[in-house]
């Protein structure tokens, strides 16, 4: 029985050349037996792709096949593979001239290495960045509810007040980079299974200015920083949490040879309250009352954590355990202006050292409930 070339490659019978040569591209790299050498399959699946390959991406014999169905024996058809392309040059992958390998992986549906193309210019200015800071802070649990604003002072690299981030020793000017010949970029071939590509980077003379010194600058030897300690005003938003990190964009160490500067990171710990438990948006505070008052009724003033207080009203036969609620007065989220609401929970005390007067009464109480209950 003939084989069914198209099914083969996994393409309509009026598929274009392009089609048909994209298609072998993506099933080379998901069949090449040297990507696959514990599955020996591979070898005759690829052989098999590329006998395919060879009739359809020649219009004469395509033609053939589509009227005939065969185009005669194919040389190595069967044999399994021999590490030949089928007449298919791999270099036809590179023949468009240099190109980014990670295009090139996002073609084939592997996605590149996680991030999108970007520019010379842009991978250059990264790369010059400054690095980014991070800086333990604690607070308390009103500043994490309420937002706060701190002044906190870290040891960073500041721009180096000598050469302004130059490097340059002042006077001295620059001179073409020799590594990189001014154009702040190295190239350098590589070659693969697949054939050689160009890999482009910065270089690592210049960082990419395609200049460098003739002097280096005596202050920060060249590298257009130095260390020194600052003062920086953080402001805390309101909702924050234990381990949330709180971002200060530009805050972070200055980056070498003029770059810019990374982000300074809070890492937020926020410390026990003695008085409120905050669970989610809520807050718990337990109010302590007395047997009589639970009787009886009664009013409490309830700390809020902004400061002052509530007044709430405890009707008599109060319960321990019973919850109040204030509404608004509890924590917030980040993000959110609306607070959630401050729980009251009922707690009735037990005199653990009664007074001989306190013994009398609780005693003719117990004979009063023993009586009624009786």
């Amino acid at each position: 029985m003939a084989k069914d070339y198209y099914k083969i490659l996994g393409v309509s019978r009026n598929a274009s050349q392009d089609e048909i040569k994209r298609r072998y591209r993506e099933l080379v790299m998901k069949y090449h037996p040297d990507l696959h050498k514990d599955d020996p399959s591979a070898s005759k699946k690829m052989a098999e792709i590329n006998e395919a390959y060879e009739v359809l991406s020649n219009p004469e014999k395509r033609a053939q096949y589509d009227r005939f169905g065969s185009v005669g024996p194919q040389p190595g058809a069967g044999a399994g593979y021999t590490g030949g392309y089928g007449g298919f040059d791999f270099n036809d992958f590179f023949s468009e001239g240099p190109f980014d390998f990670e295009d090139i992986l996002r073609d084939f549906g592997f996605g590149g290495f996680g991030r999108s193309r970007r520019t010379t210019r842009e991978t250059i200015r990264e790369e010059r960045a400054g690095e980014d800071i991070e800086y333990p802070l604690t607070i308390s649990l009103k500043e994490a509810i309420l937002g706060t604003t701190r002044n906190i002072r870290l040891t960073r690299k500041e721009t180096c007040p000598t050469c302004h981030g130059s490097g340059v020793k002042p006077g001295s000017g620059y001179i073409t980079c020799p590594t990189c010949g001014g154009t702040g970029v190295v190239r350098r071939v590589q070659h693969s299974i697949f054939g050689e590509f160009i890999v482009q980077t910065t270089c690592p003379t210049c960082h990419g200015s395609g200049k460098i010194p003739k002097e280096k600058c005596p202050t920060c030897g060249g590298t257009g920083v130095v260390t020194a300690t600052k003062t920086v005003e953080v402001k805390i938003p309101g909702g924050v949490e234990t381990g949330m990190r709180v971002r200060i964009r530009g805050e972070g160490n200055a980056g070498p040879h003029g770059g810019p500067r990374g982000d300074l990171y809070i890492l937020i710990r926020v410390e026990k309250d003695p008085n409120f438990e905050q669970v989610g948006n809520k807050l718990y505070y337990t109010a302590h009352i007395t047997f009589p008052q639970a009787v009886l009724g009664t009013t409490i003033q309830v700390p809020l954590i902004e400061g002052g207080y509530e007044r709430l009203k405890i009707p008599a036969g109060t319960q321990n355990n019973t919850e109040f609620v204030i509404r608004g007065r509890g924590a917030r989220r980040v993000g959110e202006r609306r607070r959630g609401d401050l729980i009251v929970r009922i707690q009735i005390d037990v005199p653990v050292h009664p007074t001989i007067e306190e013994l009398a009464l609780i005693k003719r109480l117990g004979e009063i409930y023993s009586a009624k209950n009786g």
